[in-house]
């Protein structure tokens, strides 16, 4: 028998992602979750599996730490620290860099500020991958002193992609245009945006990139548990199928298939043991067509967003750390899914009828006819009235996102 008592979750925030790792908790161990946020969105609202403690400013570093360690002490047990799992980089950055005020108090299953700036940052990533003789994107790092004159030379043909190294930075700023990823057809188009970004204040370096091509079928995704030895317990990919059609939510995406592929896998277990990684994290990764290979994108300091398809596909995904965090089991072997399963952020029908790979299309809706799918909010266990109500009316508001964006072609 697990003794439950040891199991205390603290959940900063309240989205999608902060649901599924509620949801995890209670599909693994019956426990209610502790999340706190800025706003009780829809995800976790009336939840009967978690609830929610709104703080204003939570964002802000004093404020946040206070706030946590007031939950600590409210839910913490004598001998009992409670499990701190963060969502989005901002927290997630934030817990990390104010571990010395928290880990007294709490479990902090993320890494360190060593290994996280070594990785956060995606041109200190591509370098770690230069090192470790992984693939990625070609790429030109710039400036705000820099980018006219690299323009000016650069040394990639169109299509170009471009992205901030520093992602939190730039996301939470409020300019023209903002994305957090673009695709340029010319030189005019990059010095145009970098000027506007910059203008806005950002000071982080840009990285431009050859544009591996392929739709949202070419991309992938892993998460991954780390123990405190740097062992990977648990590792699954999957192949995204469709984006969210939400200009709010670009790269963001709404239907996985689980896959294994254990060249990538394995190279990746490697890379995560030498560099001493701990914790929950997540690689993005494209498959390029020209040379058959995975490219590494980025990898995130926490768990995905859609993370919760570890989960449903039957690896549940905080199993791992609870036995290494909280319970001290000895690793044994590397929990690998290897199983035919789709996830799903949106009803099965709009999935299957926006995407467009005719092969793709019919074994979604074979594992769909199979019974071997699964979301994230909708959960039998949480009976709560007024938030099933609630989950039915989002994933339905996909309907009309999907055609919006369709008929903008």
């Amino acid at each position: 028998m697990v003794d439950t008592s040891q199991i205390i979750p603290v959940l900063v925030g309240t989205d999608v992602n902060i649901y599924g790792m509620a949801r995890s908790f209670h599909e693994a161990y019956g426990v209610k979750s502790h999340c706190i946020g800025v706003a009780a969105l829809a995800m976790t609202k009336d939840s009967q599996i978690c609830d929610v403690t709104v703080v204003d400013h939570f964002k802000e570093n004093d404020e946040f730490v206070a706030a946590l360690l007031a939950m600590a002490k409210k839910y913490g047990q004598p001998g009992v620290k409670p499990i701190l799992i963060t969502a989005g980089d901002e927290y997630t950055e934030l817990a990390i860099r104010n571990r010395a005020a928290l880990e007294d108090h709490f479990i902090i299953p993320y890494p360190s500020v060593k290994v996280l700036d070594s990785v956060y940052y995606k041109d200190h990533f591509y370098q770690q991958c230069e090192d470790n003789d992984l693939p990625y994107p070609k790429t030109v790092v710039v400036n705000q002193e820099n980018y006219e004159a690299k323009v000016a030379t650069l040394p990639l043909e169109f299509p170009v992609a471009m992205k901030p190294a520093d992602a939190a930075q730039q996301i939470a700023m409020d300019f023209p245009g903002q994305r957090k990823a673009y695709k340029f057809t010319a030189k005019e188009q990059i010095l145009t945006m970098l000027k506007r970004t910059y203008d806005a204040g950002y000071r982080g370096n840009f990285l431009l990139q050859d544009f591996i091509p392929g739709g949202d079928t070419a991309m992938y995704t892993i998460n991954f548990y780390a123990d405190l030895a740097s062992n990977v317990r648990q590792m699954t990919m999957g192949r995204q199928l469709l984006q969210d059609p939400s200009d709010f939510l670009v790269g963001n995406y709404v239907a996985t298939f689980i896959e294994y592929h254990q060249d990538i896998e394995e190279r990746l277990t490697k890379f995560i043991k030498k560099m001493g990684y701990t914790g929950f994290g997540n690689f993005d990764l494209k498959f390029d067509v020209r040379d058959q290979q995975f490219k590494l994108i980025e990898l995130n300091p926490r768990q995905g967003r859609s993370g919760f398809y570890t989960t449903a596909s039957g690896h549940n995904l905080i199993k791992p750390m609870v036995e290494d965090r909280v319970f001290g089991q000895p690793f044994t072997a590397t929990e690998l899914a290897k199983n035919d399963f789709l996830w799903l952020g949106v009803n099965p029908d709009d999935a299957v009828a926006n995407v467009t790979d005719p092969e793709i299309k019919t074994h979604m809706q074979a594992l769909i006819d199979a019974g071997q799918w699964g979301n994230t909010l909708e959960y039998p266990a949480d009976k709560s009235f007024l938030r099933n109500h609630r989950i039915k009316k989002y994933y339905a508001s996909y309907k009309s996102r999907f055609a919006a964006k369709n008929e903008g072609k």
